[in-house]
């Protein structure tokens, strides 16, 4: 049935030194040309099964939100959004415009040096 383990090495020794030619560059071509091919079918197989795995959640997750969302809020609930970013960009914008530039720079220097003492507190309890 089963042949015992060659522990001498003889049929190694054996087959290496059986005379072969040596394979044709066409051949060798060949055969990395398969090897790419069959690579890439690979390759291109787990890229399609991934983007399908992800239809197939986002379905799931769009067949389950359907009933719970109306068709018109997600728009409406975007316009909100948009709404309320114009209206803090807008009170940004006149914030930055009424107060004084001596005001801003005196904070931000204030801010830097609150941080650079925690960050020498920080660095002296270690």
């Amino acid at each position: 049935m089963s042949q015992p383990p060659d522990e001498n090495g003889r049929l190694t020794g054996l087959l290496q030194a059986l005379r072969v030619p040596e394979p044709s560059a066409e051949f060798l071509a060949g055969a990395r040309r398969r090897y790419r091919d069959a690579i890439e079918g690979r390759d291109r197989r787990q890229v399609l099964t991934g983007l399908g795995a992800a239809l197939v959640g986002l379905a799931v997750v769009v067949i389950l939100l359907g009933p719970t969302v109306e068709p018109a809020g997600l728009p409406a609930s975007l316009a909100r959004v948009a709404t309320d970013l114009a209206r803090w960009t807008t009170g940004v914008g006149v914030v930055l415009a009424l107060v004084p530039l001596a005001i801003w720079a005196s904070a931000a220097l204030a801010s830097t040096a609150a941080v650079l003492s925690l960050v020498l507190v920080a660095r002296r309890d270690r």
